[in-house]
């Protein structure tokens, strides 16, 4: 009873207490070191925590600060539970002394066993087993030494107040040597919200998704089995019932997405683009998510960046940049050439429909898997709205993230709602837009610089607001409208000469030359230099351009593909085995990070090995795709049927005399179409339901000696290119 009765005094003195301080959480990492010293001390002096919560009350809330002070009582004290807690509360070594990395934590559930069991702690205590990742501090050392440490921390505190708490001593762990949390992960309950109404929820939206596949399915069958094809057609075509149970059908649904069939139009290199890019994305989170996993060898993992063939790695996070060029491209085509057709009229109602055909393409997989993680993600509990609105990238913290990989989602989405004012200035006024273009393309250089600069976490190898935030990565954007703008403006003439091959030589050069600058140089720089601790990506200079010089060489591979001048690479990419592959990339890439969490969560602790981690890729990709195939056929395609339902398709409109415009090709017959006429199809039986590239139809004329292309556009892109 007198160690409740002290409790309540202390608790109600903090609450009276008067605020000295405002200081934020990034201001206290600033002055860890001094508060550390004062409140923690040396040789087993008490903490002061009256002090403490004057310096804390602004970035750790009164419950966590509360059960924290209750723990570390009842852990100093004699009390069964602290033993317990000082068992779950593991030891750490460093490498820099052991040579080695040596964790000694007891299982998750002893720490939560042992608070249950706990007679003496507030009711609304509970316990969590966390995992902290320690690093030295950049100013003190130039290596990359880490260590793990086990301890039992307060479910009241999110992740953000245990770093900050374990940093400042509060927790009764402190290293010897100055050192920095790198990250913690916190293993929460997650029975209790699987038991509510969000676990009721996501049960209902998984359950009646397969509930209509499977009716829709059997619907297929029934009317194919007993009625002839033309009494089927008339069938689905009058019954709205009928046509709704059929965008549903798993039959139908699979057939089209596994169709390889070429439509004639198509720019088949795109896919070969996409899917690639995708698989260098998994590649690059198998390898990057163990870092937030036990690793028993990290001292082997950290040392993998002096590699040369880390580039690989190194640079994963650019295939962000190819997927924006590649959207911005096909949605600059379709908006030109529809602003070619219409006169240059292009009303509010046009542009209504063309963020509601996006809107609806994106959002009802996205929002489908944002339900069924619910359950289990806090963010997603708290800011599922942002995920909708698509401003996820503004709510990066890991207390407010849901579906993390989707940040990308948002700044693509937000660049597609300013892309039509782009381009249509660059249409009407060209010099003026084009100049307003190459104005963003700097302004986005200046705004990455100088976020880098002022943002405390935008380490090299770490991710802050200048990786996420719209106008720090609309670079590659933009140099896929100006991309866009070019073909559509000279229609790609390219005299079929020898001085124009010499020409697409020296520009392979170029291109080359580029993206070997951007992606291989700065790990060969790290690799051969003999100062360590280099690193050319920490130049805020050369980070806020690099992703624009990679563009620049995708860049002119879309053009020398377009262009009739890609050789092999052309071929590869334009494999027909890409074309089913790309069109389950979307939802790949919405999915195989959780994939990878699961897997690595299996072990107790993974080992670090160069060739595993390929094998592990390899796996886990075709656990993605396949995965990704059943999201597609039970949600994505059915969706993408159901919009054609109900959302009118965007036509265009005849010119005043009734008459349509004559090709350009008419006009120049002497002109080789740039792999033909780009032409977006709506039909139902080859790739209107799927982001597809744009359309290319093989019309090359007998007798030629330029390069040509007219670029028709008659029904919406699908132009998501995704990361």
């Amino acid at each position: 009873m007198a160690a409740n009765v002290a409790v309540i005094l202390i608790f109600l003195s903090l609450i009276c207490y008067p605020k000295t301080t405002q200081a934020t959480y990034m201001a206290m990492q600033a002055t860890n070191q001094t508060f550390v010293e004062s409140s923690y001390g040396p040789g087993n002096i008490p903490i002061n925590w009256t002090a403490s919560w004057e310096r804390l009350e602004d970035a750790v809330s009164l419950l966590c600060f509360h059960h924290a002070y209750a723990l570390h009582n009842y852990t100093a004290s004699s009390k069964t539970y602290a033993g317990h807690t000082m068992n779950n509360t593991g030891r750490v070594d460093f490498p820099a002394r052991s040579g080695k990395e040596s964790v000694d934590k007891n299982k998750p559930v002893e720490c939560k066993l042992a608070a249950d069991s706990a007679q003496d702690l507030p009711p609304s205590f509970q316990a969590m087993y966390c995992t902290v990742s320690w690093t030295e501090k950049p100013q003190l050392s130039t290596s990359s030494d880490a260590g793990l440490q086990g301890l039992c921390a307060p479910m009241s505190c999110i992740e953000r107040e245990v770093a900050l708490l374990v940093e400042t001593g509060l927790l009764g762990i402190k290293p010897k040597t100055p050192r920095d949390v790198d990250y913690i992960d916190c293993e929460r309950n997650e029975d209790d919200a699987r038991s509510g109404a969000l676990g009721i929820i996501s049960t209902i939206a998984g359950v009646s998704v397969l509930v209509l596949v499977l009716v829709g399915t059997m619907y297929e069958f029934i009317i194919t089995v007993y009625y002839t094809e033309e009494r089927k057609r008339s069938l689905t075509a009058a019954s709205k019932c009928g046509r709704f149970l059929m965008c549903f059908s798993a039959y139908s649904n699979t057939k089209k997405v596994f169709d390889t069939r070429q439509s004639p139009g198509q720019l088949p290199a795109l896919h070969g683009l996409r899917v690639l890019s995708c698989l260098w994305i998994i590649y690059g989170h198998v390898d990057f998510y163990a870092m937030f996993f036990n690793l028993s060898n990290r001292s082997e993992y950290d040392g993998r960046r002096r590699e040369w063939w880390y580039f690989v790695l190194d640079c994963n996070n650019m295939a962000v940049d190819t997927f924006l060029v590649l959207s911005a491209f096909l949605v600059t085509h379709w908006l030109l050439n529809q602003l070619k057709k219409n006169n240059g009229e292009f009303t509010w109602k046009d542009l209504g429909r063309h963020y509601l055909h996006r809107y609806w393409r994106l959002t009802p997989v996205y929002l489908y898997l944002v339900l069924l993680m619910l359950p289990s993600e806090k963010g997603c509990q708290t800011y599922w709205w942002a995920n909708l609105l698509y401003l996820n990238n503004y709510f990066t913290g890991d207390e407010r993230r849901c579906v993390g990989v989707a940040w990308y989602l948002a700044v693509d989405m937000q660049m597609f709602i300013i892309a039509p004012g782009l381009i249509l200035v660059m249409y009407k006024k060209p010099k003026l837009g084009v100049t307003i273009n190459v104005l963003l393309v700097v302004l986005s250089w200046v705004f990455y610089g100088g976020l880098r600069q002022l943002d405390p976490i935008a380490e090299p190898k770490g991710v802050g607001n200048s990786y996420f935030w719209t106008p720090g990565r609309m670079g590659p954007y933009i140099m896929g409208i100006l991309l866009a703008y070019l073909l559509f403006r000279t229609n790609s003439k390219v005299p079929n000469t020898r001085a124009t091959k010499v020409r697409m030589l020296v520009g392979w050069a170029v291109g080359i030359t580029l993206g070997l600058v951007a992606t291989v140089m700065p790990t060969m720089l790290r690799a051969m230099t003999p100062w360590p601790g280099f690193e050319i990506r920490a130049n805020i200079g050369w980070s806020a351009v690099e992703r624009s010089i990679f563009a620049a060489s995708v860049c002119w591979i879309i053009y020398a593909c377009c262009a009739g001048y890609g050789g092999i690479v052309s071929e590869f990419l334009s494999w027909k085995a890409w074309l089913p592959l790309s069109r389950l990339s979307y939802v790949t890439y919405l999915i195989h990070s959780m994939h990878i969490s699961v897997f690595y969560g299996i072990f107790e602790s993974l080992i670090y090995n160069g060739l595993a981690w390929v094998v592990i890729f390899a796996g886990l990709s075709v656990w993605s795709f396949c995965s990704a195939c059943m999201y597609s056929l039970a949600v994505e395609v059915p969706f993408s049927e159901l919009g054609k339902m109900i959302i009118p398709q965007r036509r265009g409109r005849q010119p005043e005399n009734g008459k349509a415009p004559a090709p350009t090709g008419a006009e120049e017959p002497e002109t080789l179409p740039l792999q033909g006429t780009v032409a977006w199809r709506t039909d139902a039986t080859v790739d209107s339901p799927y982001w597809s590239p744009s359309y290319y139809t093989e019309t090359r004329p007998r007798k030629s000696s330029h390069l040509n292309v007219n670029l028709k556009h008659s029904s919406p892109p699908e132009s998501h290119i995704f990361l």
